[in-house]
């Protein structure tokens, strides 16, 4: 896989996050994707899962702010993410792996209540309430099944993982 086409996958997901679709990702965008995540999937607002989504996507928003953004304006531009991830592919691998961590995280939360092995359906509704298009649930579906319909959540990352180092998963988060 190109590094321009794995910019593309990190690009795509950043955008999961742009409530207004402006470009820009705000710290508070990220913060509401995971209460967004936390009210739809009726995770107690006390419990320590919340509060490990909560921190999961914190944590990240903090190190986009860090790596790419604008810490004054608590923001980050898809330009200028675009460009940094261009300018230095040896970014994405720490990147990519703190996108997987908060997003696995989310699931094996909000899924909790399944069961330790969930279908992909499931899985593909945690990513439609973290922004996913609902037109593209079937195409994260299908890119989840590709190892069967069954997901054990302890082995979640995976998928996550292997979708931002080019080694699969390209539909995880949907149609281009």
């Amino acid at each position: 896989m190109e590094d321009g086409d794995l910019v593309e996958r990190f690009v795509r997901r950043l955008l999961l996050f742009d409530s207004n679709a402006d470009g820009i990702v705000r710290r508070r965008d990220v913060a509401a994707v995971a209460d967004r995540l936390i009210r739809a999937f009726r995770v107690d607002t006390q419990s320590i899962g919340a509060e490990r989504i909560r921190s999961a996507y914190e944590m990240l928003s903090l190190a986009l702010l860090a790596d790419f953004g604008d810490l004054a304006r608590d923001e980050v531009s898809m330009p200028g993410f675009t460009a940094a991830l261009a300018a230095d592919p040896a970014r994405m691998a720490g990147l990519g792996r703190r996108i997987a961590r908060a997003d696995a995280s989310a699931v094996r939360e909000c899924l909790a209540q399944v069961g330790a092995v969930v279908k992909a359906e499931h899985v593909a509704e945690v990513i439609v309430v973290l922004g996913a298009h609902p037109g593209h649930q079937p195409v994260i579906q299908q890119a989840l099944e590709r190892d069967g319909a069954l997901i054990r959540l302890a082995a979640m990352i995976r998928p996550f993982s292997d979708h931002f180092t080019g080694c699969g998963y390209p539909g995880l988060y949907g149609r281009p």
